[in-house]
């Protein structure tokens, strides 16, 4: 901070394991994406890459190397993931991840029909290869 304000507690150093701070990409240019490091790398843990912005955004993958290199781990939102499930194309997505050097995913079943078993197995394969965010509730 750049000054002094009682009460608010001093901010964990990264890596953090509790009090993590996630950005929504929601198809932000390299530039953009470049300010947003500049200005709020410190302070952001995780980036999102929302709503499938990723089979369209120009130049993906270097954006995704701007956030890793800037120490933010970086994941794809669940929608893509549900994309590739409703395909039958699942193995393709984890193919993807991996081609992308990502190491975290999101299961997510608001636009689809998913019983509870059916998300919580997808969860279980991730979860041996990447680290699995999933939102609980709508």
């Amino acid at each position: 901070m750049n000054f002094f304000l009682t009460d608010i507690p001093e901010r964990t150093k990264k890596p953090r394991e509790n009090g993590l701070t996630m950005m929504m990409d929601k198809g932000l240019s390299i530039n953009d994406t470049k300010n947003f490091i500049d200005m709020c790398g410190p302070h952001a843990d995780i980036v999102k890459l929302g709503f499938g912005t990723s089979a369209i955004s120009p130049h993906i993958e270097t954006k995704i190397k701007l956030y890793q290199e800037a120490g933010l781990m970086v994941y794809l939102g669940g929608t893509l993931f549900e994309a590739f499930v409703i395909r039958g194309m699942y193995e393709d997505y984890k193919k993807l991840l991996r081609k992308w050097n990502l190491n975290m995913c999101e299961v997510s079943d608001g636009s689809i029909e998913m019983n509870h078993i059916e998300k919580c197995n997808y969860i279980k394969d991730l979860s041996k290869e990447f680290r699995v965010v999933s939102e609980v509730g709508s």
